[in-house]
């Protein structure tokens, strides 16, 4: 499956709810997928692999000593450290370098850096990052040019969950999606677990757009998949109202009740409009109407989610 000459779609900007729910699901599955596509883009194979403390300490003290932007007789403009320090302090070369990075991050000028020594003792101290020290750059690896059909031929549920995201024509999206449930059906026999996945390939089908196709295919498994603990894409919908559900975007509530049987649902489900908000797509009055409910109602929910 390819996507050549597929035009480029603009980028767009995930809310940082959203995004702070896809972060998650990466932590879920990443040490399943890492392996093997890690091993495939590097060119290695792996041993072993510890898991270090996630968190870093990242406060990094900023007030250098002296700090200008140069302007030279000859030359380009650049910014010039300077730093007195009066013991041998072997990390040095490590601090500087930070401060070299953050600088340069910031200014987008060359940074010159100069430590002038203070102590007795003879510095001992280096002066230059050995090559494995030094920054060059990373490897990228794109998720939507790996290719589907291997993704789907692994065995490791969490791969063939990634094939989602894929190299495949948006027309082949349904094909593919059922790919995956069966895949993930033959893969994982425990129920509990088979639906943790489906709820996974449900958040990372909004990364797509296809959600709603996502939405068909999960309703057709002899699993439930429980819609009323999606907090990005709950449907507004009661208990019990399964009749008459409205054509469109949502999949909404019951026609023939009152507004303010509308509302009243609106209200008990929050999500359902914020879902509607987070996507920063449609205006308030398109969302009221959607949604069945007061331009006022959803403003409110506008302004509490501070959007």
């Amino acid at each position: 499956m390819t996507r050549e000459n597929t035009p480029k779609k603009a980028a767009v900007k995930t809310p940082k709810k959203e995004g702070n729910a896809f972060d998650k699901i990466f932590k879920e599955i990443i040490e399943k997928i890492f392996r093997p596509l890690v091993e495939k883009k590097l060119g290695i194979k792996i041993v072993e692999a510890t898991p270090l403390k996630e968190k870093m300490q990242t406060t990094i003290e900023l007030e250098m000593d002296f700090f200008y932007e140069i302007v030279p007789e000859i030359g380009e403009r650049f910014i010039l450290h300077l730093e007195f320090e009066s013991g041998n302090n072997l990390e040095m070369i490590f601090r500087v370098g930070e401060y070299h990075g953050l600088s340069f991050r910031r200014f987008k000028l060359p940074v010159r850096h100069v430590v002038i020594y203070l102590g007795m003792e003879k510095p001992t101290m280096r002066t230059v990052l050995r090559p494995e020290e030094v920054f060059e750059g990373f490897d990228l690896l794109d998720v939507h040019t790996l290719d589907t059909n291997e993704l789907l031929s692994s065995q490791i549920p969490e791969v063939v969950l990634i094939a989602i995201l894929s190299d495949y024509e948006i027309e082949q999206a349904e094909t593919v999606l059922r790919l995956i449930v069966g895949k993930l059906k033959a893969l994982v026999k425990n129920k509990r677990i088979l639906k943790r996945y489906i709820n996974q390939l449900m958040m990372l089908s909004r990364l797509r757009k296809i959600e709603d196709l996502t939405i068909k295919i999960a309703e057709e498994m002899p699993i439930h998949y429980d819609f009323e603990n999606d907090t990005l894409y709950l449907r507004g919908t009661e208990k019990g109202i399964t009749q008459g559900i409205a054509q469109g975007i949502t999949r909404g509530i019951a026609q023939g009740i009152t507004q303010g049987r509308k509302e009243e649902a609106a209200a008990k489900d929050r999500s359902f409009v914020m879902s509607l908000l987070l996507e920063a797509e449609r205006s308030d009055e398109k969302i009221a109407r959607l949604a069945g409910v007061s331009l006022a109602y959803v403003q409110k929910i506008r302004s509490e989610l501070n959007l």
